[in-house]
């Protein structure tokens, strides 16, 4: 009997949630074939048996909180005998599961946009499954969807949450099946009027109870799996914080509560900026493939430039020792929105990178959080974060919330053409369109005051009024 316990999964990682648990006591499995997806704070991963044989036990369900060295899954001795599968029993993958100490050896998890990725067999397909977030794989079970069925229109075939809209439509045009809808309170009935104690006639008032229609299945099969219940006020669903957006609230909480946030609100007249990017060109990040230099690029470019110039920004207050950790490297965190939440991607040495390369990691870095396919350590180590807020659309101004362990962050509005007063060369001003990128910067009130954030963004927004000094 072997026990196989939860690997390391990352540095400082100390606990995850099982997504789904992809054996059952009886199953045969084959060396690196994923035994459960388990979701960390950032990163979901697909959990690989170190070795081959039998399940004998499988000691966690989805939904379990589970820490590093818990038991996971009980492997029995192979099988022998004419009967036994020669996958199984023979060959390299049962050597290694004979060989392999009670206590399971370190295994590297693989993100679950790689599933499979690697395999080259008939066999090893056999075991795939669709590559899709958990927050899609969680909508799927809530529809009685079976994801595997599911057609992706993503990249590599990734199952997204319009595939699962189009396989539901088919279902109901066949089948008649329609998303289980929330459960409502019966109807009340209202109990008869009873004579007035005085004997004067009259009924005792009864309050009336409100009635609530069920709600619309549109509305239903955008909500989360949980479990349906009912207040005061009518019928509601318990949702339960997934690991993700657990870690994301206590780490909002911790820095609202104890970083004194100074939030500044400015614009930046990019129209040269704008004029300079579309003509930007350069053989390696455009070449044969045709892709364009990013707004964003150049503003991290600005705040790089910034940082080096005022490096009060690239450090953070230690409360508990009360002093300044500055940092000799500029790592700048992107925030990525995805179906987890708001991921905070991390470009490393930043300020060693041309602006083509800096489009090509933000570039690179988005497909990761969108397709879950990072590791937790690509969300760490970040010494400045910007949040590109326009590219969601509609946003202007906002109140970032700063990172702990950082001073403070830059969240860049929608960029849009405006009206705005500008100075002719004759000394007269009148109005003309421009392009105007909104910024909104907190600062660690402890660590920087109103004259430093003042002189900083002023040099980010000088940069990218003079889109030149980009390029030095």
């Amino acid at each position: 009997m072997k026990q196989f316990k939860l690997p390391d999964l990352g540095e400082g990682v100390h606990e995850g949630q099982v997504i789904r648990v992809l054996v059952k006591a009886g199953d045969i499995v084959r060396e690196d074939q994923p035994l459960m997806e388990v979701e960390t704070d950032k990163a979901a991963v697909a959990i690989p048996s170190p070795f081959a044989g039998p399940v004998a036990q499988v000691h966690v369900k989805d939904g379990q909180m589970v820490h590093v060295g818990d038991v996971m899954v009980t492997f029995g001795a192979p099988a022998t005998g004419p009967g036994a599968a020669s996958s199984a029993s023979s060959g390299p993958a049962a050597s290694a599961a004979r060989e392999a100490p009670a206590a399971v050896a370190t295994v590297q998890p693989t993100p679950l946009a790689r599933i499979g990725a690697d395999s080259a067999t008939t066999s090893r397909q056999s075991l795939r499954h669709k590559p899709a977030s958990p927050a899609v794989r969680s909508l799927a079970r809530t529809m009685g969807i079976d994801i595997e069925t599911v057609n992706g229109s993503g990249p590599g075939g990734r199952v997204q949450r319009g595939d699962l809209e189009m396989a539901a439509g088919a279902l109901r045009g066949t089948t008649g099946a329609r998303p289980m809808p929330i459960e409502t309170a019966p109807r009340p009935t209202m109990p008869s009027p009873q004579p007035s104690p005085t004997g004067r006639g009259g009924a005792t008032p009864v309050a009336a109870r409100v009635v609530h229609a069920p709600l619309p299945e549109s509305m239903i099969s955008d909500l989360p799996p949980g479990r349906d219940d009912q207040d005061a006020h009518g019928p509601i669903r318990r949702v339960v914080l997934t690991q993700a957006r657990k870690t994301i609230a206590q780490v909002m909480s911790q820095s609202w509560t104890t970083i004194p946030h100074a939030t500044d609100f400015d614009d930046a007249d990019v129209t040269e900026l704008e004029k300079l990017r579309k003509g930007y060109t350069d053989p390696e990040s455009i070449g044969a493939s045709g892709r364009q230099i990013t707004m964003l690029a150049f503003v991290v470019r600005a705040v790089v430039r910034a940082l080096q110039r005022y490096p009060d920004f690239n450090a953070h207050f230690d409360m508990e020792k009360n002093e300044v950790i500055y940092k000799h490297f500029i790592n700048i965190a992107i925030g990525v929105h995805s179906d987890r939440g708001l991921v905070p991607m991390v470009i490393r040495d930043a300020d060693r990178l041309s602006i083509p390369h800096l489009s090509d990691a933000i570039n690179r870095l988005g497909e990761m959080a969108r397709t879950s396919a990072f590791s937790v350590n690509d969300t760490r180590g970040g010494t400045y974060t910007i949040s590109n807020a326009g590219a969601m659309g509609g946003s202007r101004y906002s109140t970032p919330i700063i990172m702990p362990g950082q001073a403070a962050v830059l969240a860049v509005g929608r960029t849009r053409w405006m009206p705005w007063v500008i100075e002719q060369e004759n000394g007269s001003r009148g109005l003309a369109p421009r392009l105007i990128m909104p910024l909104s910067h907190s600062i660690d009130h402890r660590l920087l005051d109103g004259g430093h954030e003042i002189a900083f963004m002023q040099h980010v927004i000088g940069d990218l009024q003079n889109p030149a000094r980009l390029l030095l």
